[in-house]
Protein backbone atom coordinates (compact mmCIF):
# COMPACT_ATOMS: atom_id res chain seq x y z
CA UNK A 1 0.00 0.00 0.00
CA UNK A 2 1.04 3.59 -0.58
CA UNK A 3 0.62 6.30 2.04
CA UNK A 4 0.62 10.07 1.58
CA UNK A 5 3.74 11.73 2.97
CA UNK A 6 1.70 14.27 4.91
CA UNK A 7 -0.35 11.52 6.56
CA UNK A 8 2.87 9.79 7.63
CA UNK A 9 4.20 13.11 8.97
CA UNK A 10 0.96 13.71 10.90
CA UNK A 11 1.19 10.26 12.46
CA UNK A 12 4.80 10.77 13.54
CA UNK A 13 3.88 14.19 14.94
CA UNK A 14 1.02 12.74 16.99
CA UNK A 15 3.28 9.95 18.29
CA UNK A 16 5.98 12.48 19.23
CA UNK A 17 3.51 14.69 21.08
CA UNK A 18 2.15 11.79 23.14
CA UNK A 19 5.63 10.53 24.07
CA UNK A 20 6.86 13.99 25.10
CA UNK A 21 3.79 14.88 27.16
CA UNK A 22 3.92 11.52 28.97
CA UNK A 23 7.68 11.80 29.54
CA UNK A 24 7.52 15.33 30.94
CA UNK A 25 4.46 14.54 33.07
CA UNK A 26 6.29 11.60 34.63
CA UNK A 27 9.49 13.66 35.12
CA UNK A 28 7.61 16.44 36.93
CA UNK A 29 6.03 13.87 39.24
CA UNK A 30 9.27 11.97 39.87
CA UNK A 31 11.27 15.08 40.77
CA UNK A 32 8.34 16.92 42.39
CA UNK A 33 8.99 19.89 40.12
CA UNK A 34 6.81 22.39 38.28
CA UNK A 35 9.48 23.80 35.94
CA UNK A 36 10.95 22.63 32.64
CA UNK A 37 13.84 23.95 30.54
CA UNK A 38 13.75 22.19 27.15
CA UNK A 39 16.61 22.03 24.66
CA UNK A 40 17.85 19.72 21.91
CA UNK A 41 16.62 19.27 18.37
CA UNK A 42 13.16 18.00 19.34
CA UNK A 43 12.63 21.17 21.41
CA UNK A 44 12.01 22.98 18.11
CA UNK A 45 8.74 21.05 17.71
CA UNK A 46 6.55 24.01 18.56
CA UNK A 47 3.22 22.16 18.36
CA UNK A 48 4.45 19.55 20.83
CA UNK A 49 5.59 22.41 23.06
CA UNK A 50 2.03 23.77 23.05
CA UNK A 51 0.78 20.47 24.50
CA UNK A 52 3.65 20.25 26.99
CA UNK A 53 2.80 23.76 28.19
CA UNK A 54 -0.71 22.54 29.09
CA UNK A 55 0.49 19.90 31.57
CA UNK A 56 -1.41 20.73 34.78
CA UNK A 57 1.56 20.60 37.14
CA UNK A 58 3.75 22.71 34.87
CA UNK A 59 4.08 26.34 35.97
CA UNK A 60 7.30 27.49 34.28
CA UNK A 61 8.39 26.36 30.80
CA UNK A 62 11.34 27.78 28.87
CA UNK A 63 12.47 26.50 25.48
CA UNK A 64 16.00 27.30 24.31
CA UNK A 65 16.27 29.70 21.37
CA UNK A 66 18.86 27.50 19.65
CA UNK A 67 18.30 23.95 20.80
CA UNK A 68 20.52 22.19 18.28
CA UNK A 69 24.29 21.77 18.05
CA UNK A 70 24.75 25.48 17.29
CA UNK A 71 24.65 26.34 21.00
CA UNK A 72 26.89 23.55 22.31
CA UNK A 73 29.79 25.97 22.69
CA UNK A 74 27.65 28.23 24.90
CA UNK A 75 26.80 25.28 27.10
CA UNK A 76 30.49 24.36 27.24
CA UNK A 77 31.31 27.87 28.48
CA UNK A 78 28.68 27.67 31.22
CA UNK A 79 29.97 24.21 32.19
CA UNK A 80 33.53 25.56 32.42
CA UNK A 81 32.31 28.48 34.50
CA UNK A 82 30.53 26.13 36.91
CA UNK A 83 33.63 23.94 37.29
CA UNK A 84 35.85 26.94 37.97
CA UNK A 85 33.54 28.98 40.21
CA UNK A 86 33.15 31.69 37.58
CA UNK A 87 29.91 33.68 37.65
CA UNK A 88 29.02 34.28 33.99
CA UNK A 89 27.05 37.19 32.65
CA UNK A 90 23.45 36.35 31.87
CA UNK A 91 22.53 35.69 28.25
CA UNK A 92 19.62 38.11 27.91
CA UNK A 93 18.96 37.75 24.17
CA UNK A 94 20.23 36.04 21.03
CA UNK A 95 21.43 39.15 19.18
CA UNK A 96 24.98 37.80 19.24
CA UNK A 97 26.13 38.22 15.62
CA UNK A 98 27.83 41.07 13.74
CA UNK A 99 26.34 44.57 13.73
CA UNK A 100 24.92 45.76 10.41
CA UNK A 101 26.73 49.11 10.69
CA UNK A 102 28.12 50.78 7.56
CA UNK A 103 29.92 53.89 6.42
CA UNK A 104 28.49 56.62 4.20
CA UNK A 105 30.80 55.35 1.47
CA UNK A 106 29.40 51.81 1.78
CA UNK A 107 25.86 53.18 1.63
CA UNK A 108 26.52 54.18 -2.00
CA UNK A 109 25.77 50.60 -3.10
CA UNK A 110 22.11 51.69 -2.88
CA UNK A 111 22.57 54.64 -5.28
CA UNK A 112 19.93 53.23 -7.66
CA UNK A 113 17.24 53.51 -5.00
CA UNK A 114 15.56 56.21 -2.94
CA UNK A 115 17.59 56.76 0.24
CA UNK A 116 16.02 58.54 3.24
CA UNK A 117 17.61 59.17 6.60
CA UNK A 118 15.90 57.19 9.36
CA UNK A 119 14.81 59.53 12.13
CA UNK A 120 11.64 58.20 13.78
CA UNK A 121 9.66 54.99 14.05
CA UNK A 122 6.71 56.81 12.47
CA UNK A 123 8.49 56.66 9.11
CA UNK A 124 8.41 52.86 9.21
CA UNK A 125 4.93 52.75 10.72
CA UNK A 126 3.53 54.83 7.85
CA UNK A 127 5.04 52.40 5.31
CA UNK A 128 3.58 49.38 7.16
CA UNK A 129 0.17 51.07 7.21
CA UNK A 130 0.48 51.49 3.44
CA UNK A 131 0.87 47.68 3.39
CA UNK A 132 4.48 47.89 2.28
CA UNK A 133 6.66 44.84 2.94
CA UNK A 134 9.64 45.91 5.07
CA UNK A 135 12.97 44.09 5.29
CA UNK A 136 15.30 44.85 8.21
CA UNK A 137 19.09 44.73 8.28
CA UNK A 138 19.96 46.59 11.44
CA UNK A 139 21.65 45.97 14.77
CA UNK A 140 23.28 42.66 15.61
CA UNK A 141 22.43 39.48 13.71
CA UNK A 142 20.32 36.92 15.54
CA UNK A 143 21.81 33.57 16.48
CA UNK A 144 19.76 30.42 16.10
CA UNK A 145 17.00 29.26 13.74
CA UNK A 146 14.67 32.28 13.98
CA UNK A 147 14.85 35.85 12.76
CA UNK A 148 13.91 38.06 15.70
CA UNK A 149 13.42 41.49 14.12
CA UNK A 150 16.96 42.47 13.12
CA UNK A 151 17.16 40.37 9.92
CA UNK A 152 13.45 40.03 9.31
CA UNK A 153 10.73 40.70 6.78
CA UNK A 154 7.89 42.56 8.49
CA UNK A 155 4.34 43.13 7.25
CA UNK A 156 0.80 43.96 8.31
CA UNK A 157 -0.63 40.69 9.70
CA UNK A 158 -4.28 41.68 9.22
CA UNK A 159 -4.39 40.82 5.52
CA UNK A 160 -4.25 37.12 4.67
CA UNK A 161 -3.25 37.98 1.10
CA UNK A 162 0.13 39.10 2.45
CA UNK A 163 1.04 35.40 2.76
CA UNK A 164 0.84 34.94 -1.01
CA UNK A 165 2.32 38.39 -1.60
CA UNK A 166 5.46 37.63 0.42
CA UNK A 167 5.81 34.16 -1.07
CA UNK A 168 5.62 35.56 -4.61
CA UNK A 169 7.94 38.45 -3.78
CA UNK A 170 10.73 36.57 -2.10
CA UNK A 171 10.12 33.36 -0.14
CA UNK A 172 8.73 30.89 -2.72
CA UNK A 173 7.61 28.58 0.10
CA UNK A 174 4.95 25.88 0.02
CA UNK A 175 1.48 27.36 0.45
CA UNK A 176 0.83 25.52 3.71
CA UNK A 177 3.91 26.84 5.53
CA UNK A 178 2.74 29.53 7.97
CA UNK A 179 4.37 32.80 8.88
CA UNK A 180 4.67 33.88 12.51
CA UNK A 181 4.00 37.04 14.53
CA UNK A 182 6.04 39.26 16.78
CA UNK A 183 3.74 40.30 19.64
CA UNK A 184 4.54 42.91 22.27
CA UNK A 185 4.64 41.29 25.69
CA UNK A 186 2.42 43.79 27.49
CA UNK A 187 -0.49 43.33 25.05
CA UNK A 188 -0.18 39.63 24.25
CA UNK A 189 -3.54 38.85 25.92
CA UNK A 190 -5.30 40.61 23.03
CA UNK A 191 -4.14 37.91 20.62
CA UNK A 192 -2.92 34.75 22.34
CA UNK A 193 -3.95 32.49 25.21
CA UNK A 194 -1.07 32.33 27.68
CA UNK A 195 -2.67 31.75 31.11
CA UNK A 196 0.64 30.64 32.69
CA UNK A 197 2.40 33.80 31.43
CA UNK A 198 5.13 31.71 29.78
CA UNK A 199 7.99 33.55 28.15
CA UNK A 200 8.67 32.77 24.50
CA UNK A 201 11.19 35.33 23.23
CA UNK A 202 12.60 33.05 20.53
CA UNK A 203 9.50 31.72 18.70
CA UNK A 204 9.76 28.26 20.26
CA UNK A 205 6.23 27.59 21.58
CA UNK A 206 2.91 27.56 19.75
CA UNK A 207 -0.04 29.27 21.40
CA UNK A 208 -3.76 29.18 20.75
CA UNK A 209 -5.10 32.53 19.59
CA UNK A 210 -8.19 34.58 20.24
CA UNK A 211 -9.91 34.64 16.85
CA UNK A 212 -6.50 34.72 15.16
CA UNK A 213 -7.85 33.85 11.70
CA UNK A 214 -9.80 37.12 11.76
CA UNK A 215 -7.56 39.41 13.85
CA UNK A 216 -4.15 38.65 12.31
CA UNK A 217 -4.67 35.89 9.73
CA UNK A 218 -1.38 36.34 7.86
CA UNK A 219 0.60 35.39 10.99
CA UNK A 220 -1.32 32.31 12.19
CA UNK A 221 -1.54 28.74 10.94
CA UNK A 222 -4.56 28.59 8.66
CA UNK A 223 -5.41 25.01 9.63
CA UNK A 224 -5.99 25.57 13.34
CA UNK A 225 -5.47 29.28 14.05
CA UNK A 226 -2.46 28.73 16.34
CA UNK A 227 0.58 31.00 16.23
CA UNK A 228 4.30 30.70 17.00
CA UNK A 229 4.98 34.17 18.39
CA UNK A 230 8.10 36.00 19.38
CA UNK A 231 6.79 37.56 22.60
CA UNK A 232 8.85 40.73 22.72
CA UNK A 233 9.77 42.81 25.75
CA UNK A 234 10.67 46.45 25.17
CA UNK A 235 14.20 46.24 26.58
CA UNK A 236 15.13 43.34 24.26
CA UNK A 237 14.58 45.22 20.98
CA UNK A 238 13.29 48.77 21.65
CA UNK A 239 12.87 49.89 18.01
CA UNK A 240 10.86 46.83 16.95
CA UNK A 241 8.81 46.99 20.17
CA UNK A 242 8.05 50.68 19.60
CA UNK A 243 7.08 50.01 15.99
CA UNK A 244 4.64 47.25 16.94
CA UNK A 245 3.26 49.21 19.89
CA UNK A 246 2.65 52.19 17.59
CA UNK A 247 1.01 49.85 15.05
CA UNK A 248 -1.22 48.61 17.88
CA UNK A 249 -2.23 52.19 18.74
CA UNK A 250 -3.35 52.65 15.12
CA UNK A 251 -4.99 49.26 14.49
CA UNK A 252 -5.70 47.54 17.82
CA UNK A 253 -3.42 44.66 16.79
CA UNK A 254 -0.18 44.52 18.85
CA UNK A 255 1.65 42.41 16.30
CA UNK A 256 3.46 42.29 12.96
CA UNK A 257 4.06 39.36 10.64
CA UNK A 258 7.70 38.27 10.86
CA UNK A 259 9.71 35.95 8.64
CA UNK A 260 13.41 35.61 7.92
CA UNK A 261 15.14 38.00 5.51
CA UNK A 262 16.58 35.72 2.84
CA UNK A 263 15.88 34.29 -0.58
CA UNK A 264 14.51 30.76 -0.60
CA UNK A 265 17.33 28.29 -0.03
CA UNK A 266 19.89 30.98 0.84
CA UNK A 267 21.25 32.00 4.28
CA UNK A 268 19.72 34.84 6.26
CA UNK A 269 21.38 38.15 5.33
CA UNK A 270 24.29 39.30 7.48
CA UNK A 271 25.38 42.74 6.23
CA UNK A 272 24.15 45.45 3.87
CA UNK A 273 25.84 43.79 0.89
CA UNK A 274 23.74 40.66 1.51
CA UNK A 275 20.68 42.85 1.99
CA UNK A 276 21.26 44.53 -1.38
CA UNK A 277 21.52 41.12 -3.08
CA UNK A 278 18.12 40.06 -1.74
CA UNK A 279 16.58 43.50 -2.35
CA UNK A 280 17.67 43.43 -5.99
CA UNK A 281 16.51 39.87 -6.57
CA UNK A 282 13.07 40.16 -5.02
CA UNK A 283 10.06 42.44 -5.10
CA UNK A 284 10.60 43.80 -1.62
CA UNK A 285 9.34 47.37 -1.18
CA UNK A 286 11.51 48.77 1.59
CA UNK A 287 14.81 48.05 3.34
CA UNK A 288 15.26 49.43 6.88
CA UNK A 289 18.91 49.91 7.84
CA UNK A 290 20.52 51.26 11.03
CA UNK A 291 20.45 54.87 9.85
CA UNK A 292 18.58 54.88 6.54
CA UNK A 293 15.48 53.69 4.73
CA UNK A 294 15.90 52.33 1.20
CA UNK A 295 12.91 52.30 -1.18
CA UNK A 296 12.50 51.15 -4.74
CA UNK A 297 11.62 54.01 -7.07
Amino acid sequence: DEFRFDHIAAGIQSFTEKILVKWFTNALEKYDSNSIVFSGGVSLNIKANLLISKIDKLKQFFVCGGGGDETLHIGACYHYAEQNNVVPKSLDNLYLGPNAEYTDEELKIFKNYKITEFKTIKQILDLILQNKIIATCRGRLEMGPRSLGNRSILADPRFVENIEKINKMIKNRDFWMPFAPIIVDEKQQVLISNPKKLESPHMTIAFETFDGKKKFPAAVHQADGTARPQILKQEVNPDIWNLINSFSDETGIPSLLNTSFNLHGEPIVNNIQDALHVFENSKLDVLWLNRHIIEKN
